[in-house]
């Protein structure tokens, strides 16, 4: 079903972007109707509409997909160079500092260690820190009551860690040693 439109100038079409322009004024609609005018615009969209339609099928190659059967068209590169909104950015001059890593082989320190994934909640998070992994110690541990006062409550603190600072390393042994030590002199 081919639809032959004559006008006054041909339209000129950019089959790359599927893009059909019309040059021809519109009709004057000053004193039409809101329906009138909107009837008018239709019939010209529709124009343009079918003038594409025929342009892409009598002169883009049409090929079948070997997957599902789907007819597929191959639009030509675009001829209309669209304008960009702002100019092409200039590439920035390098620093004296970057100008000396290029030249003695310098690379910026690598990031990717201070992340971990946490397999409980399924994300990355920091290894330590704010936020960071959860290493499994609970937070708040319950007193047994048949346990001595003394005794820390939390396991084995700093203070069973390093002992009693007054005492001398080495045990009684060299308490005594050093003590002999001293009356000797």
């Amino acid at each position: 079903m081919e639809i032959n439109m004559e006008k006054a100038q041909p339209y000129t079409f950019d089959l790359g972007h599927m893009l059909c322009t019309d040059p021809n004024p519109l009709p004057s609609l000053k004193s039409a109707t809101s329906e009138e005018k909107e009837a008018a615009l239709t019939s010209v969209a529709r124009d343009c509409a079918q003038a594409l339609i025929n342009q892409l099928l009598t002169t883009c190659p049409i090929t079948r997909n070997t997957e599902d059967g789907a007819l597929q068209i191959t639009l030509p590169g675009p001829s209309y160079h669209l304008p960009r909104e702002k100019p092409v950015p200039k590439e920035k001059e390098k620093s004296k500092w970057d100008k000396f890593a290029e030249k003695k082989g310098i690379r910026p320190k690598q990031r990717d260690g201070k992340m971990a994934y946490d397999e409980a909640t399924g994300e990355w998070k920091p290894k330590y820190g704010y936020k960071g992994k959860d290493d499994g110690k609970e937070w708040l541990v319950e007193v047994e009551e048949e346990k001595p006062e003394k005794e820390d409550a939390g396991g084995k603190g700093l203070k069973s860690r390093k002992g009693n600072p007054r005492e001398v390393r080495g045990g009684p042994e060299r308490r005594e040693k050093k003590m002999k030590s001293r009356k000797g002199k």
